[in-house]
């Protein structure tokens, strides 16, 4: 039914055919003006002069910043724009209706599934294309369209273009929602004397209580690097509470995630060397793009998740890595 509701409001917008229950017309209509495009690139208009894309790659043209964990760029028009409205989702309910629109479609379906931060986005039942705007009936927007299905909350948005560095904090660790209880799922090995264990269960931090991933993750992304916090947590029954520093994430997102970037490596999903950071051990060592993660300690490797739960389990000062460039294999040690 609310694929058949999607595909009626698209041909209604095509071919201006009237809408139906839920009506988008006046927010399809309000909304349209704030689509801007520099050259190919799609974008939304956030203020008179700025204009914001998701996009995949690195654009040709020139940016004014860049969030590389969302995928976001923030560009400088010298025309006058017509800025869209942000609204808040820590209001938003699921089911609510909403609406994805782009320049030549509008679809509607319910709010289907809240994130938690960069790793886990909002999610809508019904087609979401790259930079469509998601609204809600009185035409405010609840974040920008990845694809998929998925959107960045408007509180990420507002952020970025407030930001004057980009920067989101890390304890060593990732976790998941089981239920009610925020669970630690994976332990970055080269967090300094990471206190952490997988499976331990997350009950406060600074005092206050978790009781969703989306709080904790809030509070660890949001703080500022160097910023010492308490968590409060339960291994096996008993509690423990530790002090840990917020440090610089480096992975997540629309970046790899296997803690390995922590060493200047960044992979695709078949574990592919797609970017290396400068000055890094990575760099120092001679790795090169495309070069293929193949083994960590003899134990194979398909993907990052593989990566990063055989990391979260070594008690050792050191890793072999076997790679392989154009059907050459060799090994890299890396210190811990």
């Amino acid at each position: 039914m609310k694929f058949f509701v999607s595909l009626l409001l698209f041909w209604q917008v095509v071919y201006g055919v009237n809408f139906v229950y839920p009506d988008f017309k006046q927010c399809y209509n309000r909304n349209i003006h704030s689509v801007v495009h520099f050259g190919a690139i799609e974008a939304i208009a956030v203020s008179k002069h700025y204009a914001l894309s998701y996009l995949k790659h690195k654009p040709n043209r020139p940016y004014v910043k860049h969030d590389p964990f969302l995928g976001l760029y923030l560009f400088h028009s010298a025309k006058t724009l017509k800025p869209i409205e942000f609204k808040d989702t820590r209001k938003l309910a699921l089911g609510e209706w909403l609406a994805s629109i782009g320049p030549n479609s509008l679809y509607v379906g319910n709010f289907a599934q809240r994130g938690s931060g960069i790793d886990i986005l909002y999610s809508l039942g019904t087609t979401v294309k790259p930079n469509d705007m998601i609204t809600c009936l009185c035409y405010k927007v609840y974040g920008l369209g990845v694809g998929d299905g998925r959107f960045i909350p408007s509180e990420l948005i507002t952020r970025f273009i407030k930001a004057k560095k980009i920067h989101y904090g890390s304890i060593g660790a990732r976790f998941e929602q089981i239920g009610e209880e925020v669970v630690v799922t994976f332990v970055n090995p080269f967090y300094p004397g990471n206190k952490l264990q997988v499976g331990d269960i997350i009950k406060s931090v600074d005092g206050k209580a978790i009781k969703t991933l989306e709080q904790l993750e809030h509070y660890i992304l949001f703080s500022p690097t160097d910023k010492t916090v308490t968590l409060k947590f339960m291994r096996e029954g008993i509690f423990k509470n530790e002090k840990f520093k917020i440090h610089e994430r480096q992975g997540g997102g629309v970046l790899s995630d296997t803690f390995l970037e922590y060493k200047g490596m960044y992979f695709d999903s078949q574990l592919r060397i797609i970017s290396i950071k400068a000055k890094s051990f990575a760099a120092q060592y001679g790795l090169k793009v495309g070069d293929r993660l193949l083994e960590i300690d003899r134990h194979p490797m398909k993907n990052q998740n593989d990566v990063k739960a055989y990391l979260s389990h070594i008690h050792k000062k050191e890793l072999h890595l076997l790679m392989d460039r154009d059907n050459f294999q060799f090994f890299v040690k890396v210190n811990l």
